[in-house]
């Protein structure tokens, strides 16, 4: 049973993103449609398409991918530093034998932590080159 969902998972995950490229296409296309249809002309078209893209494109998202990436990577590794210094420890089992525990609690949760701390100082850092950009 679980491979056959483990079968379909790469399947409707390559649908699913086809149906999203093509919606966006088919919106897009029809959007051009229904400016022909009103009347616009083609340095209208061209002029009002360059404004709405110029505003919807953000501005500084390599730069803002990167700090948060940066940050990410480094939570995880302080985190990883902290499980193995202080909550990797040898076990015993009942017959004898023993074996090597690791529990990466901090590891994974000061991953989270780098994120968000990266996601908000790429904010504030990302509003500070527009001002300047602006001037």
């Amino acid at each position: 049973m679980e491979e056959t969902i483990a079968v379909f998972i790469p399947i409707i995950f390559i649908i699913v993103t086809g149906l999203v490229v093509v919606t966006h296409f088919y919106l897009k296309s029809k959007e051009k449609q229904l400016m022909i249809e009103k009347g616009l002309s083609t340095e209208q078209m061209i002029e009002l398409l360059a404004a709405r893209e110029k505003d919807k494109h953000q501005n500084f998202i390599l730069l803002k991918s990167g700090v948060i990436i940066i940050f990410l990577v480094i939570g995880g590794i302080i985190g990883s530093l902290i499980d193995r210094a202080y909550f990797f420890q040898w076990r015993t089992f009942e017959d004898g034998t023993r074996y090597y525990a690791d529990d990466p609690v901090y590891g994974v949760w000061l991953a989270f932590l780098g994120l968000g701390i990266g996601a908000v100082i790429a904010h504030f850092i990302a509003n500070k080159k527009e001002k300047e950009e602006k001037n």
